[in-house]
Order: C-alpha cells, then structure tokens, then sequence
C-alpha cells in the first residue's frame, strides 16, 4: 500500500472527505486532490499536515536481510 492509499483508507474510516483535509491542513482542495491522485508529489511538509490532520503516524520497519 503506497501513501495515498494508506491516507484514502484512513479517510475513509473517519469519515472525511478531502475538503476536510484540505480545510484542517491549509492546503487547497486541488492540492489534496492531486496529492491522492498521483498528479502531485508528496514531500516532507505535506506528509506531515496530513498526518497530523488524520492523526496517524508513519512508522517504518526493518525486517532485516537473511544471509
């Protein structure tokens, strides 16, 4: 699951719709648009507004190389 989708998921799961997002991040609706859409980039700022805006972190993990 790329970001987009995780973030359209817990969209969905909450109940909120892109102008939601839009509204609670400063961004334009356009802007939240395209960014699920895939006709924009996310970068480092936006990641972080709209993870703040739904409540959800990024965690990464490491399964780590078997020899």
């Amino acid at each position: 699951m790329n970001f987009s989708e995780a973030v359209k998921k817990a969209m969905k799961e909450m109940d909120l719709r892109t102008s939601d997002i839009a509204r609670t991040t400063g961004y334009s609706y356009q802007h939240i648009y395209d960014l699920l859409s895939g006709e924009r980039r996310w970068n480092e700022d936006s990641i972080n507004k709209v993870c703040a805006a739904l409540g959800i972190k990024i965690e990464i993990k490491y399964g780590g190389c078997r020899k």
